[in-house]
C-alpha cells in the first residue's frame, strides 16, 4: 500500500476518540498505508462536524454514533465502515441498596444525571443510553422524572449528581463509574447495570464522495484501525508512551489510554443489536429516521474483504493467549 497515493487527512474526532488515530500515526502505522494526519481536532458538536463533513473540509469523524442515521433518512451520503465499539455499561448510585433497576419499575422515580440535550440541542449520547435502560428495565416515561445536573463534559457533574441524590432530590443518579470506594464517603449505594448494547467506539464516520475520492480511503482506514488496536496489544507500554509524549506534530496531541485501544475487537464489526439501539436513539431525536433500515447507515464490505484475506487472523495469532479468545467479539 505503500505505491498508493498519499493523504494527510483532517479527522474530528467527538468524546476521546481520537486515542486509537493519533496512536496509529505515531507509531508509524499510518505511514505504512500513506496516509497522515494534517489536522485532528475535537468537536463537541456532531451538528458541527458534521457540517464540515458534508462540505468536504474532513476526511471522517472518529467516533460519531446517533445522528448520522438521520442524515441516512434525509438522503445524505454518510457512511461508517468500522465500528471497535458495540456495549456500554452504566452504573447508579441510591440511598438505598437496590438489586436491580426493575426494582423501580412501577414506582415514580427521580433520576439524576446530565442535560438531556447538550448546548447545540442535540440529544446527549450517555443520557440517552440511560433512558433506553430505563426502557429496559420497565420504567415507562411519565413514571420518571430526570433531575438535570449539567452538560456532560462539566468537570463537576459527578458531583452534582452525588449531591442530587444525597440530599433527596433525586431518588438515584446515574455516573460512570459508581463503586463502594468512590461512594464511601457519601452514604450513598453502588449499582452496575447488565451491558447495554450501543454503538460506542471510535466508529469511522465518512461519506461515500470522500471515500471515492481518494484512492482506495476506506480500505486504508480499515486496515489502520485494526493495525492500531493489534499495536496496542502487542506493545502496551510503547503505546502508552507514544500517547503520553509530546511529538510536535501538526494537530494537539491530545492522548488518551493505550488499553482502551487493546480492548478493541480485532475484527471491528458492528452487532446487529448496538445498531439498533443506536437508531432507536436517533428516532427518539429525529421522528424522521424511524422510516430508514437501521443498517442502511453502514458499508462493511471494506472490513469483510480485509477479513476475507487473513490478514485479522494472522495478527490474532501473534497476540497474547489473554487476548486470543476474545479478539473477535470483544467491545468497550
Amino acid at each position: 500500500m505503500k505505491d498508493l497515493k498519499p493523504y494527510a487527512l483532517n479527522i474530528l474526532f467527538r468524546a476521546q476518540h481520537n486515542a486509537l488515530w493519533e496512536l496509529a500515526e505515531k507509531a508509524g502505522i499510518m505511514a505504512e498505508v500513506n496516509l497522515s494526519i494534517a489536522s485532528m481536532e475535537y468537536a463537541d458538536s456532531s451538528t458541527v462536524a458534521e457540517a464540515k463533513l458534508f462540505k468536504g473540509g474532513i476526511d471522517f469523524i472518529a467516533g460519531n454514533h446517533i445522528s448520522p442515521y438521520m442524515w441516512v433518512a434525509r438522503n445524505r451520503p454518510i457512511v461508517q465502515i468500522a465500528s471497535p465499539g458495540n456495549a456500554v455499561r452504566d452504573s447508579i448510585m441510591s440511598r438505598r441498596p437496590l438489586e436491580s433497576l426493575e426494582e423501580l419499575a412501577g414506582k415514580e422515580v427521580r433520576i439524576a444525571d446530565s442535560n438531556y440535550r447538550d448546548r447545540y440541542g442535540s440529544v446527549q449520547h450517555p443520557r440517552g443510553n440511560h433512558i433506553l435502560e430505563t426502557f429496559r428495565a420497565g420504567l415507562s416515561p411519565d413514571q420518571v422524572q430526570w433531575v438535570e445536573c449539567g452538560e456532560f463534559d462539566d468537570p463537576n457533574l459527578r458531583k452534582n449528581i452525588v449531591e442530587a441524590v444525597a440530599s433527596g432530590k433525586a431518588d438515584i443518579g446515574f455516573a460512570a463509574y459508581a463503586d463502594p470506594e468512590t461512594l464511601r464517603d457519601t452514604g450513598l449505594h453502588p449499582l452496575q447495570l447488565p451491558t447495554l448494547p450501543m454503538i460506542n467506539g471510535t466508529t469511522i464516520t465518512s461519506t461515500f464522495d470522500i471515500l471515492h475520492q481518494k484512492e482506495m480511503l476506506a480500505d486504508r482506514l480499515v486496515r489502520v484501525m485494526v493495525l492500531a488496536i493489534h499495536f496496542a496489544r502487542m506493545h502496551p507500554e510503547e503505546a502508552q508512551k507514544l500517547l503520553d509524549t509530546k511529538m510536535g506534530k501538526p494537530y494537539t496531541e491530545h492522548g488518551g489510554r493505550a488499553r482502551g485501544v487493546a480492548r478493541y475487537p480485532m475484527k471491528p464489526y458492528p452487532t446487529q443489536e448496538a445498531i439498533s439501539a443506536a437508531h432507536e436513539l436517533c428516532c427518539l431525536q429525529y421522528e424522521e429516521a424511524k422510516e430508514i433500515q437501521p443498517s442502511a447507515l453502514w458499508d462493511l464490505h471494506y472490513l469483510r474483504e480485509l477479513e476475507l484475506s487473513g490478514f485479522i487472523d494472522e495478527l490474532i495469532q501473534e497476540q497474547p493467549e489473554s487476548f486470543r479468545s476474545t479478539s473477535a467479539t470483544a467491545g468497550v
